[in-house]
């Protein structure tokens, strides 16, 4: 299962790595919350969190009677996809729902996981909140999104034709997208030391990817990780930021073919 970013729906964040992968027999590319084709309750504008997405997608899984598979979070869904492994590994009504086993994870840029403390990324994510309320306001206001691509990739190769497919995509559900960074900052919040170890500690095998050009604390994050569990790996992509799954999607593939395979 493909989780994308905040955003931008699933398709056009995963067919070309879809088209690269090997070993699998299907391959699931759900839309979350208020992005792509998922609507959430009667209205665009109905705020959501994250443990909402979570959910939604447990749901789904059970519907399609998928218990045991792997699992790849791009940016936000690299978050969804931690809560969500945390979700199934603690099986909390085994009375009416089955038991999810996640095999391998990958975590690519996984939002919130990318400083080198957990107060500097509750801080970070807060940056979100003016940039929510903004879009919520101006939904039509491209610098809005210009805003977000500034904070989540400052290092970025700035291509104003580049820039501009990339607003013209969030754009596209602005407000989901706003609830979206809006339900990172509140689950950064309630985000304690006890709650992201228990999150890191039910980590499976696998692997993060980063690109060469995203914060340093990022490799930190995984570093952290990679310090409990032995089989966790580490790549970085050079000269790649934050858009590493649209810019190097064969690259991508090939190294959650290598490492979850």
């Amino acid at each position: 299962m493909l989780l994308h970013g905040a955003g931008v729906a699933g398709e056009l964040t995963w067919t070309f790595i879809a088209n690269y992968l090997e070993h699998w027999d299907e391959i699931l590319i759900p839309d979350l919350l208020g992005m792509g084709n998922s609507y959430f309750e009667s209205s665009d504008k109905q705020p959501f969190t994250l443990e909402d997405i979570s959910q939604s997608l447990l749901s789904l899984l059970r519907h399609l009677s998928w218990h045991e598979f792997d699992l790849v979070g791009y940016s936000l869904g690299g978050l969804v996809a931690l809560e969500l492994n945390h979700d199934a590994s603690m099986a909390l009504d085994l009375s009416s729902a089955p038991n999810f086993i996640v095999n391998s994870l990958c975590l690519i840029e996984p939002a919130l996981f990318s400083d080198p403390s957990l107060q500097d990324a509750m801080e970070f994510r807060q940056a979100f909140i003016p940039i929510t309320e903004n879009i919520k306001a101006e939904p039509e206001e491209s610098s809005h999104f210009i805003d977000f691509l500034e904070l989540v990739s400052p290092n970025r190769k700035r291509n104003p034709k580049i820039d501009q497919l990339a607003v013209q995509r969030l754009q596209a559900r602005p407000f989901g997208f706003a609830n979206a960074l809006a339900s990172v900052s509140h689950y950064a919040d309630d985000l304690d030391e006890y709650k992201l170890d228990s999150l890191i500690s039910v980590i499976p095998q696998g692997v993060g990817i980063i690109g060469g050009l995203s914060s340093k604390g990022l490799f930190m994050a995984q570093d952290n990780i990679r310090q409990q569990h032995k089989h966790w790996h580490i790549e970085v992509l050079p000269e790649a930021d934050h858009s590493l799954v649209y810019v190097r999607p064969k690259q991508v593939a090939q190294l959650i073919n290598t490492y979850l395979a």
